[in-house]
């Protein structure tokens, strides 16, 4: 247990650098940093160059050693000892998308609660890492480790930035990236990529397109079609419909759905099979073009993989989850992709085998883009235990770690786990359909900000205690 005068101690040093902990969080939300392609000085744009140089020098005011590894990720150490511990975030965020109330490139306060895109997926938890070894250095701790703060810059766009990552540092002696949930995340189901092609005669559909990000269940979904009027819709086009004559003489309507998480659809309603369900039912379209949409509707009418023929669960992780991020048409096909969250027991292989038969025997193309493993690791190892033990501590709780359905950094290396710093039990102020990671109004609470930083702390000196 924490001795009673650490925990004072630890506070006081929280209440000290509060104000601090959130303008620096508010420096790096006001950078727009979507991840996308860019030239060799600035790989992942203009956005995430920006974002890292500002992280850099937060961690450079603060005197610890900063590295920039161009500009595909960055890192602040402190300590010279041959191994490391790292905390590794990303400076990265998916598009702000719709439906927001705040300027989602502005930090809001509002009844104790921070808003903007980031503030919990992951530069607002990059920060608090970073204070956990400000704590550490300002308290002299006899390190024995390095202990280094990593900052990706592409994690939401596929991870290209890990590669390089690998190839300039050292495989970390334990790892831990501060994006997910607490306790402890001891395993990640596979992730899986795939598309479905969808072919009609165009007859009338001239444009088919939705959503930005694979990873993120698609809030808007837009159709072009010509020769039909809001007439021939009808009844179908309700108010989650925007519908409009363009200048070209094509009628757009615009589908209006509920974003959220890959790997936490629950809650939300996918755009595009709201779009491809209404149109199914338009009489005025050919019925090769209905046809069509009605299959595509299929696929997304559950989010458990019944509609794409691969539904499975396991006890350690549950059921397997699908959603459709990005939707586009390519000639006379509509193109959807998908993002498939598999149970940490199943095997991709056979998956991929039952998704391309399915969709065979159900009139559409089918195929598996890309695959990444599950990955599970022991709750019984010392580094999990020590994590543990630091939030229940902290928190009074008897909590044990569990395995999720996000894909995190910790995928990618050998002995490294997801730890906070979202708390399950925590309210969400923004209401259904928001407020969470990937949502417009993305939130989180600011005393729980300041306890999870009391819990990165206090993990890092039992860490600091251990043989690894």
């Amino acid at each position: 247990m924490i001795s009673k005068d650490l925990e004072l101690k630890i506070d006081a040093f929280i209440a000290e650098n509060k104000e601090n902990i959130l303008k620096d969080i508010a420096t790096l939300i006001e950078i727009p940093s979507v991840s996308v392609d860019g030239p060799a000085e600035a790989p992942f744009g203009e956005g995430c160059k920006k974002a890292l140089d500002a992280a850099l020098a937060i961690c450079e005011g603060m005197g610890m050693a900063t590295k920039n590894y161009d500009y595909y990720a960055g890192s602040a150490s402190i300590g010279d000892k041959e191994k490391e511990i790292s905390i590794m975030g990303h400076l990265d965020v998916v598009p702000e998308g719709n439906g927001w109330t705040v300027d989602p490139y502005k930090m809001t306060i509002k009844d104790g609660y921070i808003y903007g895109r980031g503030v919990a997926d992951d530069k607002g938890p990059a920060v608090l890492g970073l204070y956990a070894m400000k704590y550490l250095k300002e308290n002299n701790i006899p390190l024995n480790y390095t202990y280094r703060l990593m900052l990706g810059c592409s994690e939401e766009r596929g991870m290209g930035d890990v590669e390089i990552i690998k190839q300039r540092e050292k495989i970390p002696t334990f790892m831990f990236t501060p994006d997910a949930d607490f306790p402890v995340i001891n395993g990640e189901k596979g992730i899986m990529s795939a598309e479905a092609r969808f072919a009609h005669d165009g007859a009338h559909i001239v444009k088919f397109f939705g959503g930005s990000v694979s990873n993120m269940v698609a809030d808007r979904c837009t159709v072009a079609l010509k020769g039909i009027s809001k007439e021939n819709l009808g009844e179908l086009c309700s108010c989650k419909f925007d519908v409009e004559n363009c200048e070209c003489g094509c009628l757009k309507v615009t589908a209006k759905g509920v974003g959220s998480h890959a790997a936490a659809p629950d809650g939300s309603i996918n755009a595009i099979g709201m779009l491809c369900e209404m149109l199914s039912k338009v009489e005025a379209l050919s019925e090769a073009e209905r046809s069509a949409c009605a299959k595509a509707a299929a696929t997304l009418a559950d989010h458990n993989g019944v509609g794409l023929g691969i539904d499975c669960e396991d006890e350690q992780s549950g059921k397997i989850t699908h959603i459709s991020g990005v939707a586009e048409m390519e000639e006379n096909e509509i193109v959807l992709n998908y993002n498939i969250r598999y149970p940490v027991t199943a095997k991709g292989d056979e998956l991929k085998a039952r998704l391309e038969a399915y969709a065979a025997a159900h009139g559409f193309a089918g195929k598996v883009l890309s695959d990444s493993a599950p990955s599970y690791r022991s709750v019984d190892t010392k580094e999990v235990q020590a994590l543990l033990s630091a939030y229940n501590e902290v928190t009074g709780k008897e909590a044990k770690a569990k395995v999720i359905g996000g894909g995190t950094y910790a995928r990618n290396f050998p002995n490294a786990v997801a730890f906070g710093p979202e708390f399950p039990e925590m309210p969400n102020p923004a209401g259904e359909g928001k407020g969470g990671v990937h949502m417009a109004d993305e939130c989180t609470s600011i005393d729980y900000m300041m306890l999870a930083v009391k819990i990165y702390i206090v993990a890092l000196l039992k860490l600091n205690e251990l043989e690894l």
